[in-house]
């Protein structure tokens, strides 16, 4: 079984015993409004991932400029417990005051400023037994490298590892980034016009190239959402190197499986499976309480 499939099966598992051990199930928010399709195709197969579960989800169609309102009701609506917005909508600096508008004790995502400041700090708990939340993509990413390695149960799992990102947004790149050198890999990160260095949760500029990178590391991510971005072939890898592949767009060349010893070319079913762990999790450590001792329940 490939490590994508295993990934899905392990936290499928993990789910359903969740679920039958809670004495009551989260309702869920979800806000679409976008025109962008991947948008739409992630908002499906969301809410046929909660149903499965028998999780409600509320998908809410609406214009862009009604958003800030309906996010702010759910916050306050005690009867949501998680809430998901469905990007891009407005893009850059609009979307960002989008994310942090949404409380943390809803944000499914994992993308608000108290969660992220939470990841690049490495704090993993809140207080002594509640578990912090992370990014879902990242996340993902982060579970399927789990499957393909001989993953320790130690403070720095991937301590002498070397992994290149192509991507560093602030959704998924920089804080996957945070998070794998927070477990001790040494991260190359590039992006457009500049590569960073990660190292144990702090960032560097650097002036290592493309080829440099890709020759040492051990792990290659790819997340460019342009079908412009000169794809990475089995040539330019480290042979054995573990490839993962979290765009929309194909970022390997067809040769890469021939040089890499993992090729994981998608990811998003994963992604699904942690938005529902987190929805779970939020439940738990903020809701479980009062639901139960609310009228009726």
């Amino acid at each position: 079984m490939d490590p994508l499939k295993r990934a899905q099966q392990y936290y499928d598992d993990e789910i359903r015993r969740k679920v039958k051990v809670l004495p009551a199930l989260p309702r869920i928010k979800g806000f679409l409004a976008t025109d962008d399709p991947p948008a739409h195709t992630y908002a499906r197969y969301m809410r046929k991932a909660f149903q499965k579960y028998g999780i409600a989800f509320d998908l809410c169609r609406l214009p862009a400029e009604e958003l800030p309102a309906a996010i702010a009701a759910a916050n306050e609506d005690e009867a949501v417990h998680g809430i998901f917005v469905f990007y891009p909508i407005f893009g850059g600096e609009r979307d960002r005051e989008l994310r942090n508008s949404v409380v943390p004790e809803k944000d499914i995502e994992g993308l608000s400023l108290f969660w992220l400041n939470k990841l690049y700090e490495n704090e993993r708990f809140i207080g002594r037994q509640r578990k912090a939340l992370l990014p879902c993509t990242p996340l993902a990413v982060v579970k399927i490298l789990e499957q393909c390695l001989e993953w320790k149960q130690e403070a720095f799992p991937l301590r002498g590892k070397y992994v290149t990102i192509f991507n560093r947004s602030e959704v998924v790149g920089r804080p996957l980034a945070g998070m794998l050198s927070n477990d001790g890999a040494e991260v190359f990160s590039f992006d457009i016009n500049s590569v960073q260095i990660f190292r144990y949760g702090e960032a560097f500029d650097a002036t290592i190239s493309r080829a440099e990178a890709l020759k040492i590391s051990d792990v290659v991510i790819t997340g460019v959402p342009s079908a412009s971005f000169p794809r990475v072939s089995a040539r330019e890898i480290k042979p054995g190197a573990i490839c993962i592949n979290f765009s929309s767009e194909k970022n390997f060349a067809d040769d890469i499986r021939q040089a890499a010893g993992i090729y994981v070319p998608r990811i998003g079913p994963v992604t699904v499976l942690m938005c529902v762990r987190n929805a779970l999790r939020l439940f738990k450590n903020f809701h479980l309480e009062g639901e139960l001792k609310a009228p009726g329940s």
